[in-house]
């Protein structure tokens, strides 16, 4: 028993690391890479393939992640009262999300004004906001980098508080995605909350159907052939992002995470995913100043009229920035992450509370 709970920690592990690179090679491709696509002389066939493959992978990134965190909330949301899960899992998910969304605000409006002496950005997301007014704002809204850890909180809130209507859940869960992926719902942040909100549910109430049609068994071919035609359905009418084609999505990379844990070493990709934490919050502070300052020093010395320079960067700038924005990140965290610094990651009751069960 303690050896099959062991092999889904690893698994699960595997797909929390997969999923927070895509989310740094998201952040790193769009729009900055993309934006220099324009400048190149040579290596275009790479940087397109770079741009269609975070597009391709879309029904993977978000919905993966949500729905491992949902399987890892299920015993909170369940089981356990209130008392014991209000700070850990609420409060601490919305102090991260408001405290890491103002270091992120500073820090990148920081950076733009040193390099660049301006406002880099005018898209509607607090990192880039031009008042306090406009990050509250902006952030209330959800539309800041950090999004993830207040979908999370809410999501956390919602499924506690309607655990025994889960069905009913479900159902308004779908009815948001499909209001989200058409734009019904206004913005960027709010469709977001609302898209990913499913896949949540799904984690916390049904993971064992999930996890088992993620198993290669005779008995699953019909789920995933009734699966497989509704998403084609969707994909023939033009609705982007089918809500079925994630559920398959989400399928796919369990089971391959489970295959690759059984027939590789994946402690590298495994450590990452057990410090998603820190990677998610720091890494856009990273991308921001080596991206910029790097695109910026290719501008000036005129090194995208070389061919040379230009397929190196088409084929490699995704790859490096990632490796180093998530090392960097992770830096940071070893070495804020003591003392008074540990208030950075988690909320400053809890860390009396973990270091008594330490002592403990």
């Amino acid at each position: 028993m303690s050896n099959a709970k062991s092999d889904e920690i690893v698994w699960v592990n595997t797909l929390k690391g997969a999923c927070i690179l895509l989310v740094v090679l998201y952040h790193t491709v769009l729009p900055g890479f993309e934006g220099t696509l324009k400048y190149l002389t040579a290596g275009w066939i790479p940087a397109e393939i770079w741009v269609q493959f975070n597009t391709v992978l879309s029904p993977l990134r978000m919905p993966a992640f949500f729905f491992v965190s949902g399987l890892l909330a299920t015993n909170g949301v369940l089981n356990r009262p209130w008392k014991q899960v209000f700070t850990s899992r609420i409060t601490n998910l919305f102090y991260l999300y408001i405290l890491w969304g103002f270091i992120q605000w500073w820090s990148i409006v920081g950076i733009s004004t040193e390099i660049t002496g301006q406002r880099i950005s005018q898209n509607l997301n607090a990192a880039y906001a031009g008042s306090l007014f406009e990050f509250l704002k902006l952030t209330f809204m959800a539309m800041s980098t950090s999004w993830y850890l207040y979908g999370l909180g809410l999501y956390f809130l919602c499924a506690k508080i309607f655990r025994q209507y889960k069905v009913a859940l479900l159902a308004a869960a779908v009815l948001l995605n499909y209001l989200a992926v058409e734009k019904i719902i206004p913005f960027w942040g709010p469709q977001s909350v609302a898209q990913y909100f499913l896949f949540f549910l799904l984690g916390v109430f049904w993971s064992p159907v999930m996890l088992r049609l993620s198993e290669w068994r005779r008995e699953n071919i019909l789920p995933w052939a009734i699966l497989a035609a509704l998403a084609g359905i969707h994909v023939i009418f033009g609705l982007d992002k089918s809500l079925f084609m994630c559920v398959i999505a989400v399928l796919v990379s369990v089971a391959a995470c489970r295959w690759l844990n059984q027939h590789f070493s994946m402690r590298y990709i495994n450590w990452i995913g057990r410090n998603t934490l820190q990677i998610y919050v720091i890494h856009r502070i990273f991308i921001e100043f080596f991206g910029m300052s790097a695109i910026l020093f290719a501008q000036r010395h005129h090194l995208f009229e070389h061919a040379w320079f230009s397929f190196l960067w088409a084929s490699l700038y995704p790859v490096a920035i990632v490796g180093i924005c998530s090392l960097c990140s992770v830096a940071v965290w070893s070495l804020t992450n003591r003392g008074l610094g540990q208030s950075l990651f988690i909320f400053p009751t809890l860390i009396g509370l973990k270091r008594g069960r330490s002592a403990a």
